[in-house]
């Protein structure tokens, strides 16, 4: 068997699937840890709701179950982002690919902490990292540049239809060049 025989065989279905997983997990690695924080509170706040209502401590007890609600969407909220940011991870590797390393695919995917990493994930895969995070830390980037730009330069941003779509909304991305 030579070497080219060998770059021609397809992984498993199994090795597809954990490399998609395990690209998911890094690329939302925030936002899944967000959602563990929110099925937290929701559990934190559900069993003082519960308290509170026991001992017939009605302010305290809806108090607790608002913010159990609360921690029962912000898992939603994440997840979909985290796809979201998934499907950029999907369609800048496949630029990266098509046209090599270049800083203009790189712009439409600056707006958030969560997409510069799907960047800098889609681009470790193809070894540009460093030029990636070169580039970001050229643009002024930092680690704790977390919210959105389009949230601080307007916050009212977020009762806009458009903000919503762009963010848990992604369409899917099928990768073109790529198993996983």
């Amino acid at each position: 068997m030579n070497k080219s025989d060998i770059v021609n065989i397809q992984p498993s279905i199994f090795i597809i699937k954990v490399n998609k997983t395990l690209r998911f997990i890094k690329v939302g690695f925030i936002l899944h840890v967000m959602a563990l924080a929110g099925v937290f509170v929701f559990v934190i706040g559900l069993k003082k709701s519960i308290y509170y209502f026991n001992f017939h401590d009605d302010y305290f007890g809806y108090l607790w179950l608002f913010v159990s609600i609360y921690g029962f969407t912000i898992p939603f909220f994440a997840e979909f982002d985290a796809n979201g940011r998934y499907q950029n991870y999907k369609q800048i590797k496949d630029a990266f690919y098509k046209m090599g390393y270049d800083s203009r695919l790189i712009k439409p995917f600056m707006s958030s902490r969560c997409q510069r990493d799907a960047v800098i994930v889609a681009a470790a895969d193809l070894n540009y990292k460093n030029e990636v995070k070169i580039f970001f830390y050229k643009k002024g980037y930092r680690w704790y540049h977390v919210l959105p730009e389009a949230f601080l330069k307007n916050p009212l941003v977020i009762f806009k239809k458009v903000f919503w779509t762009r963010i848990l909304f992604t369409k899917f991305y099928k990768l073109q060049n790529f198993y996983w």
